[in-house]
């Protein structure tokens, strides 16, 4: 029997925000005489507004300062950026069903358009998983040369066309996917079991259409704030409220789950075995010939 594989997606996935923009606030928090880059990204967004850039392009210009790191210096700080600031906002619901899957046996799979630079550290938070992200290629210190993309920027369909290049091109059947964007619909399909994770409108709609579960819960920010925050990260790199990691923000602890995971794997493993019932009956009604009246 082949091993049984689940795929998450990170951001607003597993993980709740957009890491980069906390990789970004982290960073101009740790050096705040490199914020002059700002500028950079300011006009990267405006580029971007008039349609004259990608998101692919807009990344590369954000992450153009990390270029200018000595290597041993931003490995340090990608590690300190986990511990202090990834390791507490996990979607609680969803690293839970990490932890199930791990549980179940299930070969676990992060793949992620984040820089792995920074997602390679979470190793030490969940050391069963595969963790692939985007991977920079950093240009010759005060240069104009933007950061370049080994293997292209991780998202859509980049990431079928990783997972094949990594050995996993059969392992769709009867596996499991994770994802809260409609660019994940490739490896939504891609898996036999998908679930959409507080998905967008667009992801939606097809979850509805194409009978996919949706895990959904409740935020403990109203979406004005969640979005206010975002904003100021995205322009400023830093908190809408001054000061260090709130309470609300230390949403969760990876290690703690995965510690008490068997009191709550019991619940998850019977969602997991009845959402695979609907789904293969779903398929044999669909196999099965229709009569011709």
């Amino acid at each position: 029997m082949s091993k049984v594989h689940a795929f998450f997606d990170f951001d607003d996935t597993l993980w709740d925000g957009d890491s980069i923009l906390f990789w970004l606030r982290f960073y101009y928090g740790q050096k705040p005489w490199m914020r002059i880059f700002l500028i950079l990204n300011w006009i990267g967004l405006l580029l971007y507004l008039l349609r004259l850039v990608n998101s692919h392009t807009l990344k590369r210009i954000f992450l153009y300062p990390m270029g200018l790191e000595n290597p041993e210096v931003l490995d340090r700080m990608a590690m300190e950026f986990v511990d202090q600031e990834m390791a507490f906002r996990f979607n609680v619901p969803v690293l839970q069903r990490l932890w199930t899957h791990h549980l179940l046996g299930h070969k676990i799979v992060i793949i992620s358009a984040s820089a792995i630079f920074y997602l390679r550290h979470l190793k030490k938070l969940l050391p069963m998983a595969d963790i692939q992200g985007s991977e920079m290629l950093w240009q010759k210190p005060w240069t104009l040369a933007l950061p370049r993309y080994r293997d292209g920027n991780l998202r859509g369909e980049n990431k079928i066309t990783r997972l094949r290049a990594l050995g996993y091109g059969e392992a769709g059947k009867g596996s499991f996917a994770y994802s809260d964007h409609d660019h994940d619909i490739y490896l939504l399909n891609f898996s036999e079991f998908p679930f959409c994770v507080r998905p967008t409108a667009k992801l939606k709609r097809v979850a509805l259409e194409k009978g996919w579960r949706i895990l959904d819960w409740k935020k403990m920010q109203p979406k004005w704030k969640v979005k206010l925050e975002k904003l100021f990260m995205l322009l400023f790199a830093v908190r809408f409220v001054s000061g260090s990691t709130s309470a609300s923000e230390r949403k969760s602890d990876a290690v703690q789950e995965g510690a008490r995971a068997r009191e709550y794997a019991p619940a998850h493993c019977l969602e997991l075995t009845q959402y695979m019932q609907e789904m293969q009956h779903m398929h044999n009604d669909q196999e099965r010939p229709r009569k011709i009246s």
